[in-house]
């Protein structure tokens, strides 16, 4: 459940705010606090872009073909558009070529430790390339790293270890996904993150 995972996603963020020293700055700077956190929250659905009907994978899968569809016609009736915005397109097809690969159906690659050391390495790689901030990256990775832990909280468990080991883990309590423990955990939550911004605040 998409809005399960973006309270879980967000309180990860308040944690490492208020507990990592290194993101002192995003407080120093409202406008990068806010980045941080809509990283996070794109991080917190990052992982299901496997699954075409689930609220990131519909609106990835339809901008992907959108976007294969005006590079072909530019190839068609445009080329030397193609030719003007190479570098950018080698960036672009370098940064999704190992996300297609990891797309093998729902909750496998984007579901496991590997998938979160292939975000952090491109992390690095859009940070020293593209002098995309880091602690938006590590915001982006911090939401996949949420995601996965609520998922790890069903029981239907995530494959950790994908895709040297298929078996699915799950943590010694579980729940069903849209039951409602899942509803009374993330109210919970949502309860939890305004009383502690607002004893922050005050």
């Amino acid at each position: 459940m998409a809005p399960g995972h973006q309270v879980v996603g967000f309180t990860f963020g308040v944690g490492a705010v208020t507990l990592i020293p290194a993101f002192e700055v995003v407080t120093i700077h409202p406008f990068q606090m806010i980045l941080f956190f809509v990283f996070i929250l794109l991080g917190s659905l990052l992982p299901d872009i496997d699954t075409p009907t689930s609220t990131l994978g519909h609106k990835f899968w339809r901008g992907l073909i959108t976007i294969f569809t005006i590079a072909f016609l530019c190839y068609l009736f445009v080329p030397h558009y193609l030719d003007t915005y190479r570098d950018e397109l080698k960036v672009f097809v370098m940064l999704l070529l190992p996300i297609l690969i990891m797309i093998r159906g729902h909750r496998k690659m984007t579901h496991s430790f590997v998938f979160i050391g292939v975000l952090i390495g491109y992390s690095y790689i859009l940070e020293q390339t593209l002098q995309v901030p880091r602690v938006l990256l590590d915001g982006l990775v911090i939401g996949v790293i949420s995601h996965l832990f609520a998922d790890y909280l069903t029981k239907k468990g995530i494959p950790l270890f994908y895709p040297l080991s298929k078996k699915h883990l799950q943590f010694l309590f579980t729940f069903r996904t849209g039951s409602s423990s899942e509803k009374v955990i993330v109210y919970g939550l949502v309860l939890w993150n305004v009383w502690f911004l607002t004893q922050s605040i005050l």
